[in-house]
C-alpha cells in the first residue's frame, strides 16, 4: 500500500497551480525581448504563461521559487478512519509530512540580460533537488484531486504586454482554509516571482490573509497544518478484505511562514494588495506593475543600467 495517498495528502499544500498547462510567448519589437502575451482565454491585456505540472522530472534547486511543507493534524473522525489500518495511517503520515509542493521558474540569458523562460513548473517532491512525483493511478480519487488543486494558480491579467513581464510574473492563488460540506472556503492570495535582469538574483513575494512576506535568492518556504475532513474508501489486501481510506477533503487550519512579514503599510505590502485586488477589478494597471518591478529591482541589485 506504499504511497496510496501520495499526493492527495501533499496536495493540501498551500501553494498550487491552474487548470490545463498553457503557455504563450511572442516577441516584442525590442531586440532581445520576449514579452509573453495573454492566453486565448483572456479578453483584454496580457498575462504570464499558465503553470505546467511536471512529473518524473528532477527539480532544479536554483529554479525553485516557493514551496509548502504539509503537516498532518492527527485529530478528528477522518484520522480515526485512516488509522483503522496501521499501514494506511503510516502511509498518510509519510506522504503528508515528507513531500513538498512547490513552484519553479527556468531562466535564460538574452544577451547580457537574465529573463524568465517558459511556464511556472508545479512540482511535488521530498526536496528541491528530487524528482517530481505525483500520485499513481491506483487510487484515482487521490490523483485527480491532487492535480486539480495543484492547478489552481492562475496568472493575473495586466493592462498591456510590456518588456518588464520578462522579469516579473504575478499570480493569484485561492488558499483552501475550510469546507462547509459542499465547497471550500478560501483566502485569496497573490504571488510575485522576479529575476533581476543584470544580477540574476531572484525574489518571491506573497500576500496572504492581510500580511506580505518575501525572500531573496532562496525559496519562500511555508508550513501548512492540514486537517482531513473526509475520505474515500478502497478495498485493499488479499481478496479485498481490507479498507484503506484516502483523504479527499482537507485544508489548512494553520499556515506558518519561515520569515517575518513586512510591516503593515510597507511598500511591498501596499503594492501586493494592489496586485491581489486586480484579480477581481483588473486588469492590473501598467504603472502598478512597473512600480512593483522597480521595488523588486531595488531589493535584488538595484538599477540594471
Amino acid at each position: 500500500m506504499a504511497r496510496i495517498l501520495c499526493g492527495s495528502l501533499c496536495l493540501s499544500l498551500l501553494l498550487t497551480v491552474s487548470a490545463q498547462a498553457q503557455e504563450s510567448k511572442s516577441k516584442n519589437v525590442k531586440s532581445g525581448s520576449k514579452v509573453v502575451q495573454a492566453t486565448a482565454q483572456e479578453t483584454v491585456g496580457a498575462a504570464a504563461p499558465r503553470a505546467k505540472l511536471i512529473d518524473g522530472e528532477r527539480v532544479r534547486p536554483e529554479e525553485a521559487m516557493i514551496f509548502t511543507r504539509s503537516k498532518l493534524i492527527e485529530d478528528g473522525p477522518a484520522v480515526a478512519r485512516m488509522s483503522a489500518l496501521q499501514e494506511n495511517i503510516n502511509t498518510v503520515r509519510n506522504n503528508m509530512n515528507t513531500f513538498r509542493l512547490g513552484y519553479s521558474l527556468m531562466s535564460e540569458k538574452v544577451g547580457e540580460r537574465h529573463v524568465f523562460a517558459g511556464p511556472v513548473k508545479c512540482w511535488r517532491a521530498a526536496s528541491t533537488g528530487d524528482v517530481s512525483e505525483w500520485p499513481p493511478m491506483t487510487y484515482p480519487a487521490s490523483r485527480e484531486e491532487t492535480i486539480r488543486r495543484a492547478m489552481l494558480l492562475e496568472p493575473i491579467v495586466q493592462a498591456e504586454p510590456i518588456d518588464e513581464m520578462n522579469n516579473l510574473r504575478v499570480y493569484y492563488l485561492p488558499s483552501l482554509v475550510g469546507n462547509d460540506g459542499r465547497q471550500y472556503q478560501i483566502i485569496p492570495t497573490a504571488i510575485a516571482f522576479f529575476i533581476h535582469p543584470k544580477t540574476g538574483n531572484r525574489m518571491t513575494v506573497i500576500t496572504r490573509d492581510g500580511r506580505t512576506y518575501g525572500t531573496v535568492n532562496k525559496p519562500l518556504a511555508v508550513t501548512s497544518n492540514i486537517y482531513v475532513q473526509d475520505t474515500r474508501s478502497y478495498q485493499v489486501g488479499p481478496f479485498g478484505l481490507g479498507t484503506a481510506h484516502v483523504p479527499v477533503v482537507f485544508y489548512s487550519k494553520k499556515v506558518q511562514f519561515d520569515m517575518e512579514p513586512f510591516a503593515p503599510g510597507d511598500t511591498f505590502d501596499t503594492m501586493m494588495h494592489t496586485v491581489l485586488n486586480a484579480k477581481e477589478s483588473g486588469p492590473l494597471a501598467t504603472d502598478d506593475f512597473k512600480a512593483l518591478h522597480a521595488e523588486m529591482m531595488r531589493y535584488t541589485g538595484g538599477k540594471a543600467e
